[in-house]
């Protein structure tokens, strides 16, 4: 019983710790790039070489004894119109059970919401705040997982309700979170088949015009036989120097680096350049590159595989990852948890 206690303060505290890194990681201010993918009429959106809706996130822990230890204040809006908001939550943070290693984010709305807006900066009325003023939807909630040093979010399920319209439709959103990476993926799908109704993708990074988004998965091998390489961890990058940094089993701490034309110097090459090396170390052990609009990159070190694609919508008729997919999306109706 002593042992079984132990574990189990341990694994309390390792969630404390993780419930503690996501609230750093997602505090702050997100300046994103949004860009319809599926159109809300269900016409897949042209692409052209520019249009995109500039979204600004804000993100804030605050003082709510009562909701809980970790609790932010979240409100989104259109980049040059900061009074008229799009989103606007509170999220309390707290680990999943189950499943083990997971983290939710329960998810309120505001019945009166312009009584609270900017409520990060304004604590009198922070402090006047009650459980009466906000409403849960426990469908909409949030679960993460971390991978690396980022952490990757979502609803689960069908139970999150579209309300902007009459039509029985569910929210799919999912969120990435990491260091120098904010991108969510929101979609629509009616209830009756689950089709598709519209998708919206949003990224911030300081060259919106030229990165493209990549998933990399990353396998390990114990017995450092290419045979036996098994999932570690799946990162997502861009490719203007995106950086994402993961541990090994063995203790190993690395980092993987995405470029093109973020580097001067490498200009002329036209190349995608992956890079995998040592946390704080300057220099690379391994690297790999193809032409500068490929599809794929990998690395293969036996004991060590990267395999980075392109991040796609649903529909696979459109690459999401990009600075040239679409065309605006319309300010949408902050009506439900999500929208």
């Amino acid at each position: 019983m002593v042992l079984l206690a132990g574990v189990v303060a341990v694994a309390v505290q390792a969630a404390g710790a993780q419930v503690e890194a996501l609230q750093q990681l997602w505090s702050g201010i997100h300046d994103s790039s949004e860009q319809v993918v599926l159109s809300p009429e269900g016409a897949i959106a042209p692409w052209p070489e520019s249009g995109d809706l500039r979204v600004r996130t804000i993100v804030a822990a605050v003082e709510l004894p009562w909701l809980g230890a970790h609790v932010l204040y979240l409100e989104e809006f259109l980049h040059d119109d900061p009074e008229n908001l799009r989103r606007q939550l509170l999220v309390q943070l707290e680990p999943a059970e189950p499943p083990a290693h997971a983290l939710r984010a329960h998810l309120f709305t505001f019945i009166n919401p312009r009584r609270w807006i900017h409520l990060n900066h304004r604590p009198r009325l922070l402090a006047s705040l009650r459980a009466d003023d906000i409403v849960t939807s426990s469908g909409c909630d949030l679960v993460f997982a971390s991978e690396g040093d980022q952490f990757r979010g979502g609803t689960v399920g069908r139970r999150c309700p579209d309300t902007r319209t009459r039509t029985a439709r569910y929210l799919d959103y999912q969120l990435v979170i990491g260091t120098d990476l904010y991108w969510y993926r929101r979609r629509v799908f009616r209830k009756s088949d689950a089709q598709l109704q519209e998708e919206v993708v949003g990224y911030n990074w300081f060259e919106l015009n030229k990165a493209r988004l990549f998933s990399c998965r990353v396998d390990w091998s114990a017995s450092g036989r290419a045979k036996q390489l098994r999932p570690l961890v799946r990162l997502d990058l861009h490719d203007q120097g995106g950086r994402g940094r993961f541990s090994t089993p063995d203790g190993r701490r690395l980092e993987l680096t995405l470029h093109s034309q973020d580097w001067p110097f490498a200009a002329a090459r036209d190349a995608l350049i992956l890079l995998v090396q040592n946390q704080g170390e300057d220099e690379p052990f391994a690297s790999a590159w193809v032409q500068l609009d490929g599809e794929q990159i990998a690395l293969n070190l036996g004991w060590l595989r990267v395999r980075c694609g392109p991040i796609v919508p649903e529909t696979d008729e459109l690459r999401s990852g990009c600075g040239r997919c679409a065309p605006p999306a319309r300010p949408l109706s902050a009506v439900s948890l999500l929208h």
